[in-house]
């Protein structure tokens, strides 16, 4: 008996590692947007000019950070149960926000039980997935200066001004870009100025004085018991859309990408538009929502309870 128990005991040390070394591989992300590959760039984006995508600087950021980045093409009535295959979805600035209007599009992605970050101001508007009360959404002007909120984990290593309380360093600044053969300015970062809906955790305002957009939520976060922040969110607690949907998991906006400029195709928009310090705060909110709740396998739950048992029987 003895030695089964050791035999088993070995087994479940070797399950334990295996577990242990998938646990280890890079967190999958799926960026969902318009184009197909970092060297696929839309037809719309092809046509004025881009031989990559527009928002490819996103995809190397999080591909440089060690992680592993699939491209999701934005389309009406996607098929959002396919996303489970990912440990995080991001919906990014270059998407149609019609494909995020209809009421079982809003009601399939609000009720995604995954961990979602949206960068698209124009797709959590209260005509669309219905994270804000309206539809209020100026662009930002020029360099932008963030202001954040309660200084939550995600601005760790971030500086922060002490005399206005806005981060030290800018958040984005405007992008130029070549369309038929022209140097353009894009529009700035689209922010909503309307309250959030279903209690949404505000975690940084733009803050740059005389901004269209100054004082509009730019970060926020949906979803946790915030009287503990590694709580899961409670089904059918978390409202949204007007009370329409329920929120089925984690969410984040964390709005940046630059809108395409006026007259030119929509499906520019989105270029990387993010300063040193606002890669770092990107990274660290990806990081954070990756890791902030933890989700072991029931395989490594299994091997765990299992040595346990084992290790306490050979202690009786």
């Amino acid at each position: 008996m003895q030695q089964k128990h050791r035999v088993t005991l070995c087994s479940l040390i070797s399950l334990a590692s295996m577990t242990v070394a998938v646990s280890a591989q890079p967190a999958k992300i799926a960026w969902v947007s318009f184009h197909a590959g970092d060297n696929a760039p839309s037809a719309g984006a092809a046509s004025v000019g881009f031989t990559q995508a527009p928002d490819i600087g996103y995809t190397t950021l999080l591909t440089g950070a060690g992680y592993n980045v699939t491209r999701i093409v934005t389309a009406n009535d996607f098929n959002v149960s396919s996303l489970y295959a990912y440990d995080l979805v991001i919906i990014g600035r270059g998407v149609d926000s019609s494909h995020y209007q209809q009421a079982n599009e809003t009601a399939a992605w609000n009720g995604f039980t995954g961990k979602l970050i949206d960068m698209s101001g124009y797709t959590l508007r209260g005509s669309r997935l219905g994270w804000t009360t309206g539809d209020t959404i100026p662009d930002t002007s020029g360099t932008v200066t963030l202001k954040p909120v309660g200084l939550h984990p995600i601005f760790q290593g971030i500086p922060v001004d002490g005399a206005t309380g806005n981060m030290f360093n800018p958040f984005a600044t405007a992008v130029t870009y070549t369309a038929y053969g022209t140097n353009v300015t894009a529009r700035g970062i689209s922010v909503n100025t309307n309250p959030l809906e279903g209690g949404g955790k505000v975690l940084a305002t733009v803050g740059t004085p005389g901004d269209p957009a100054f004082g509009g939520a730019l970060i926020a976060l949906w979803g946790p018991d915030w009287s503990n922040p590694t709580a899961d969110p409670q089904p059918g607690v978390t409202k949204i859309n007007g009370g329409t949907d329920v929120l089925g998991g984690w969410r984040m906006a964390f709005l940046s990408g630059s809108r395409e400029r006026d007259g030119i195709s929509p499906q520019t928009a989105g270029i990387f538009d993010l300063t040193p310090d606002g890669a770092k705060l990107f990274l660290n909110s990806v990081n954070y929502f990756l890791t902030v709740v933890p989700e072991p396998s029931s395989v490594a739950l299994f091997a765990i309870g299992g040595l346990a048992l084992l290790l306490r029987r050979k202690k009786a």
